[in-house]
């Protein structure tokens, strides 16, 4: 009875002991599961969980923050096959078996899944089956990346590099452009050079001619003067050009010194006074300051203000005026080239600074122009660090406004080769060249 009675209590407490292993096991399960689940729900990724049939078992909030669907929206794959191609997989091939008979993931590759709001999103699919549930169905597991923003930043950089040799190939091309204008604007110069030449020494033995009033020789004088004038335009044309040219190139320097700007713009305007009247228009320079020192390259101011000048003679009518003042400012000097032409219509505004752009491309225009005159303006201008506006309005003529900083330079960095010599000189010659589009 002892050995029965001992036997009992050696069989309770191993009873006891597998008890308790048991209800650690399960606990350990249950605590598993949980971990299971929660890793599935709080996944940064979508991951969805459904049997081998079709019965979707579960989605996590990734996959329901994205799509917009919950699993009463859709609980079976068969309606999931309308939101993403890549369920028609399982749709397709029944066989379970054949499909993740195999160690690892499958990889399923890129598909587009269409969101609740009719947004699509693109997604990198990967299936497992991971074991079986309950009643013995397999159930498997389904994993998406989102890949829709790499995607794009993909295409994105695609698209610049595609940008990238585009603009490369431009520069080329615009490379190429520049050189032929520039070589093809000096094998120009040389041969005008020589004809405008031969020109002036013609008109000039015409003038010491004894028969000056003779009409063959009023004839002959007359189309010299036609040649000579064209001769000044296309060379016009051809400085212009290069220094376009030069420009785009970057080799256009301007020679800074530390000058009277007040007395360039004076004596500019005074140079064109008697050709100005000549052409039944009046000329008025006007000052609020006698002498301002800055940093300029008087050669380009003198062209940038025979440029304007020429520019309002060639717009304004007989019987109209041109005005050119200067007014002082606190970090800025201001010159205005005003005119009571014909104006510039309000749509041309904003482009009459561009390359090549001509106000008036009628066959019947007026006056005669290549585009380039004010473009290489501004050009001289911003080099300057200044900046060139304009207003106008048709009919009562335009004003150009020149705004450049009161600057000087150190002594050192002077280019003193620019002396009052130079600018006193005579500027018939320049007159010449910058009205060369002005017929009487």
């Amino acid at each position: 009875m002892k050995e029965i009675t001992d036997e009992l209590k050696e069989f309770n407490i191993m009873l006891e002991e597998e008890i308790t292993e048991r209800t650690k096991t399960e606990e350990a399960l249950r605590k598993s599961e949980m971990q299971f689940r929660y890793a599935i729900e709080e996944a940064p990724v979508p991951v969805m969980l459904y049997s081998e049939d079709g019965e979707v078992i579960k989605i996590n909030k990734e996959w329901v923050n994205i799509t917009g669907y919950t699993i009463k929206d859709i609980p079976v794959i068969s309606k999931w096959g309308e939101i993403s191609d890549v369920f028609k997989e399982n749709l397709e091939c029944r066989d379970t078996g054949t499909l993740y008979n195999f160690e690892g993931r499958h990889d399923n590759g890129e598909y587009s899944v269409k969101t609740k709001d009719g947004d699509i999103r693109l997604w990198d699919f990967h299936t497992g089956c991971i074991g079986k549930l309950n009643d013995g169905r397999n159930m498997l597991i389904k994993v998406a990346v989102d890949i829709t923003e790499r995607k794009r930043i993909e295409e994105l950089q695609k698209s610049i590099e595609k940008e990238r040799i585009r603009m490369l190939e431009i520069r080329e091309y615009d490379r190429i452009k520049t050189d032929f204008f520039a070589n093809i604007s000096h094998e120009l110069r040389t041969p005008i050079n020589v004809i405008f030449s031969a020109i002036q020494v013609h008109k000039l033995n015409l003038e010491q001619c004894t028969c000056g009033t003779d009409c063959k020789y009023q004839y002959q004088y007359k189309y010299t003067n036609i040649m000579q004038q064209n001769c000044y335009r296309i060379l016009r044309l051809v400085n212009n050009l290069i220094d376009i040219t030069k420009i785009d190139s970057g080799y256009l320097a301007i020679n800074k010194i530390n000058y009277d700007i007040v007395n360039i713009i004076e004596n500019v305007t005074l140079s064109v006074a008697e050709y100005i009247e000549s052409k039944g228009m009046s000329v008025v320079f006007d000052t609020d300051i006698e002498e301002k020192i800055i940093a300029c390259d008087p050669e380009k101011i003198e062209r940038i203000m025979l440029n304007l000048l020429s520019n309002s003679v060639k717009f304004t009518p007989r019987g109209g005026s041109i005005m050119v003042s200067i007014s002082d400012g606190a970090e800025n000097i201001y010159i205005k080239v005003k005119d009571t032409g014909k104006g510039i219509p309000i749509e041309k505004l904003n482009s009459i600074f561009e390359r090549f752009v001509q106000v008036d491309k009628s066959l019947t225009r007026e006056s005669e122009g290549s585009g380039i005159g004010l473009s290489l303006v501004k050009a001289l201008v911003e080099m300057h660090d200044g900046t060139i506006s304009v207003s106008s309005k048709e009919g009562y003529g335009s004003e150009f406004v020149i705004c450049i900083p009161c600057k000087l330079i150190d002594n050192t960095e002077c280019n003193n080769s620019y002396n009052d010599d130079a600018l006193n000189k005579s500027y018939t010659e320049k007159i010449n060249l910058e009205f060369s589009d002005i017929y009487n």
